[in-house]
């Protein structure tokens, strides 16, 4: 099979990463992305291995019964949704099988089907981030004109216009032009600008604003004026970022108007409202309702009856810990990020939880520096996972019980097998779609230590 050929298939099944996978009379595997199961498309090899082709869509030549209208007008161009085409329960469906894939075939394991939990959706699967990144650019290179939006799938340079966007807020795209029509009236050149974040407080209303540059911008004051009618704005920053060959990249922000954090608020699961401050560099779950609920899965699995202490690792702005901090006896959350772990600290207090204790420190080489050692561990890592030096460090502890949270089903299973190597029994993973119309998915595991 050679590259540039085109190819008839029928797509069977979506694979984690959002392609579609079809089967060759070879038994070749496909993949194509912008597609269903149910799909036959007509796609372009684009490259041919040993055991799988990568080709690309062509067009659909029999839609998937499944196959809705897209509610954006941006897709499929846009590379935030990929499968706005897809119902919402079918997503579901699909997000679950790929979790029992990943611990089946990376960690191992055999009976996923009573090991993974049924997945826990989300009731409005529109409108639910609470942040997003927004790029300055243009759509090609020989576009002069300044764009603000966001990368077309599958390109890291072009941007295009949003005009309108389901997974943020209905304000958002208020913002991203006035903020547009600031920098053409103003003659800002797209290649001075780098970004623009936008964080949205579901439970409070609050938004925080964060414009970055690569130059100096004296048109702060004149910046900040064009909010002047929204009163939800409630903090404006500048940041400005320096790129020196051989240093390391400088981040400086400046606050420009309004409160240096906006608030958000977290509603346990037994009703106790936890407030939070959030900077314009700390982690905060993208999605605030379904924190909720993820933060709420993870203190059942733990466990706690109020006596354990726990150690809350990848702790960020300190969301977990405080959230079972009413039920253990002491919290000890370790960050990297130290403006995260200074909003933990923040968060702490406004919440009056007194037996909380948070440290900048990266995990691997400082968690034996925590004071203490854990009854429960509960770990929420980047998407690379633990990794097995990590791993081996918390066995070490000989924790009763490991609660891991993560964003990336393969990692998980990775890390779970090596746990089980070291005397720990898996007992359940309970996936929360925290991304609707995205591949991606969260999941809890509980791991307890085998007696």
């Amino acid at each position: 099979m050679t590259k540039g050929q085109i190819l008839r298939v029928k797509i069977n099944k979506l694979a984690f990463g959002g392609s579609g996978i079809g089967i060759l009379e070879d038994g070749k595997k496909v993949f194509v992305e912008g597609v269903i199961p149910g799909d036959v498309v007509s796609a372009r090899v684009r490259r041919s291995k040993k055991n799988y082709v990568e080709a690309d869509l062509i067009e659909v030549v029999e839609p998937s019964p499944s196959r809705i209208k897209p509610k954006c007008k941006h897709f499929p161009l846009c590379g935030g949704c990929f499968w706005q085409m897809l119902p919402y329960e079918e997503q579901l469906k699909f997000k679950q099988e790929q979790v029992k894939e990943a611990l089946k075939f990376t960690g191992g394991f055999k009976d996923t089907d009573t090991l993974v939990r049924p997945i826990i959706g989300c009731k409005d699967p529109w409108f639910y981030r609470n942040k997003m990144e927004f790029s300055f650019g243009n759509s090609s290179k020989d576009d002069p004109d300044l764009r603000l939006g966001l990368h077309p799938r599958g390109k890291h340079i072009d941007v295009f216009d949003i005009e309108e966007c389901f997974l943020q807020s209905e304000k958002v795209a208020k913002i991203l032009a006035r903020v547009r029509d600031f920098a053409k009236k103003n003659n800002l050149s797209f290649d001075k600008l780098s970004s623009l974040y936008v964080r949205d407080s579901k439970n409070t209303g609050e938004i925080m604003i964060n414009l970055v540059t690569c130059v100096d911008f004296p048109l702060q004051k004149e910046f900040v004026e064009i909010f002047a009618d929204m009163p939800e704005v409630v903090s404006i920053y500048w940041s400005l970022v320096t790129k020196k060959r051989g240093i390391k990249t400088q981040i400086q922000e400046f606050l420009l108007a309004g409160k240096p954090t906006i608030r958000e608020e977290l509603t346990t699961e037994d009703g106790t409202v936890l407030k939070f401050k959030i900077s314009p560099q700390a982690f905060f779950q993208p999605n605030t309702r379904q924190a909720e609920i993820l933060y709420s899965e993870a203190i059942k699995a733990a466990g706690l009856t109020g006596a354990e202490v726990v150690f809350d690792l990848y702790c960020g702005t300190g969301t977990i810990g405080l959230f079972c901090a009413h039920k253990a006896k002491k919290i000890y959350g370790l960050e990297i990020n130290e403006s995260a772990i200074k909003n933990a600290k923040q968060n702490a207090i406004l919440n009056g939880i007194e037996n909380s204790w948070f440290k900048a420190g990266d995990v691997d080489k400082n968690i034996l520096e925590i004071p203490d050692t854990p009854d429960v561990v509960i770990v929420d890592p980047p998407r690379a996972g633990l990794g097995e030096k990590v791993v081996l460090k918390i066995v070490d502890f000989k924790p009763k019980v490991v609660v891991y949270v993560s964003c990336d089903p393969a990692n998980l299973a990775r890390d779970l097998k090596i746990f089980e190597t070291q005397g720990y029994k898996v007992e359940y993973v309970q996936p929360v779609d925290m991304f609707p119309h995205t591949y991606h998915i969260e999941n809890v595991a509980r791991v307890a230590i085998s007696m």
